[in-house]
Parts: C-alpha cells; sequence; structure tokens
C-alpha cells in the first residue's frame, strides 16, 4: 500500500534518477582513479628512462677514461721499454771494473795469468701465444698488440774464465771463498788446480769458471760498501775513458 501522494510512477522515476547519478559518480570516481594511477606510472617510468639515459652518459663518460687511461698506461709501458733497451745498451758491470774486484778480493802471493769475458744472449723461448693473440680485439674496440710487436730488453749471459797461480791449495780456497761471496758473481767453479815448477818454484796453477748475475751492476757495490766506492770510481771513470776511445 502507497502511503504517499505521489504517484507510483514519478517515485520510481526518482528512484532511478538517484541510481543512475549514483552509478555515474562511481563510475568518474573510478575513472580518474584509473587516470590518477596511468599519470603517477607514466611520471615513475619519465624518471626511470632518466636515470638510464644519465646512467648511460656516465657508462660512455667512463668508456672515454679508461680508454685514455689505457693509452697513457701503453705510453707508459713504451716509455719503460725504451729506457730499459737504452739500458741494456750501457755495460752495467765494465770490464775495467770486474777486474779491479778479482784483484781486490785475492788473498797475498795470488796471481792472474789470463782473463776471459764472453757473452752470448739469452733469446726467448717461441711461443704460439702470439699468434692466438693476434687479431683479437678489446673490450675499446681496438686491436690488441702481440708481444712480438714490443721490443725487449737483450739478456745476456756472461761467463768468466781466470787462469792463475797460488802458492797453495788453501790460497786457491781462500780466493774461491771469496769469489763465492761476491754478489756480482755466480756459479763459481774450480776447472783444475796441478802444481808446476817456475823460476824453481813450486806453485799452484788453477783455472776457474764464473758467471755474472743477470742484475748484476757495479753501482750496488757503492752502495754495500762505501768504504771502496772512491776506488772503483775512479776505476769506472778509467773504464769509461777507455770504452770512449
Amino acid at each position: 500500500m502507497n502511503d504517499s501522494f505521489l504517484p507510483l510512477e514519478y517515485t520510481e522515476q526518482k528512484i532511478d534518477r538517484r541510481t543512475h547519478v549514483m552509478a555515474m559518480l562511481l563510475f568518474f570516481i573510478v575513472m580518474g582513479a584509473v587516470f590518477a594511477a596511468f599519470m603517477w606510472k607514466r611520471d615513475e617510468w619519465k624518471r626511470v628512462e632518466s636515470v638510464r639515459q644519465e646512467i648511460e652518459q656516465r657508462y660512455e663518460a667512463a668508456g672515454v677514461e679508461v680508454e685514455e687511461l689505457m693509452a697513457l698506461k701503453v705510453a707508459q709501458q713504451t716509455t719503460v721499454n725504451r729506457a730499459a733497451l737504452a739500458a741494456a745498451l750501457v755495460e752495467k758491470v765494465p770490464r775495467s771494473i770486474l777486474l779491479a774486484e778479482l784483484i781486490n778480493h785475492m788473498p797475498q802471493g795470488l796471481g792472474l795469468l789470463e782473463f776471459k769475458l764472453e757473452s752470448s744472449r739469452i733469446l726467448p723461448p717461441k711461443s704460439d701465444k702470439n699468434k692466438s693473440a693476434k687479431g683479437r680485439k678489446s673490450r675499446s674496440g681496438t686491436r690488441s698488440v702481440g708481444e712480438k710487436s714490443i721490443p725487449k730488453p737483450p739478456q745476456y749471459d756472461s761467463r768468466i774464465s781466470l787462469t792463475g797461480f797460488a802458492p797453495t791449495d788453501v790460497h786457491v780456497s781462500e780466493f774461491l771463498a771469496e769469489l763465492n761471496g761476491h754478489p756480482l758473481l755466480r756459479d763459481v767453479n774450480l776447472v783444475s788446480s796441478k802444481e808446476t815448477i817456475e823460476e824453481d818454484r813450486t806453485i799452484r796453477e788453477f783455472k776457474l769458471t764464473a758467471s755474472l748475475q743477470q742484475n748484476a751492476d757495479v753501482r750496488r757495490l757503492a752502495s754495500e760498501n762505501p768504504a771502496t766506492s772512491s776506488s772503483r770510481n775512479v776505476f769506472i771513470s778509467s773504464g769509461a775513458s777507455s770504452n770512449d776511445e
């Protein structure tokens, strides 16, 4: 039973209008929320894209710096190799200084008859790594250089042979002990020692061999024994003048 004085059709139409208005409001609210979420998501993607572009720019700048650093390292290595090549051309142990060192370590009564110094170049072992390394490209896009393209300073194996005389075998043993403890020498070996008569005197004629250290340098002797550095400097100057002649 309808207690209202309004017509039933009017009441139903009014209820329908209210329902439509509420539905439209809910629709606009949902669409507004969807649009707001879309705009927020788009801003997030823009920020991500800007960060990505910034990272790419920084990565490219770092790549340029890395290439410059590699170029500086190659130039530095080239300079070091050239300095090593120039240093290899200088005789680090002149013959005059080496002979002076041998004489200074001789016991009393011992003498030299013959002194020989022979050097042979040490050839590096051949390997197939250079062939495999040839043609490869590094990460920076530049072609890697094989080891053959970088000149290495030559290394020499210098051997000494001595022939001398001494009053007894004790003097020879003392001389060998002195040479074994010398910082410039290695592999000191006694080849022969025989008794001989010279001017109605019995002496011991001996032969020995030794090798120079690979990193032998007379400048180390002055730092190890400053007391004799002045005498060595005299031999250095005399040796340099003889080499210049």
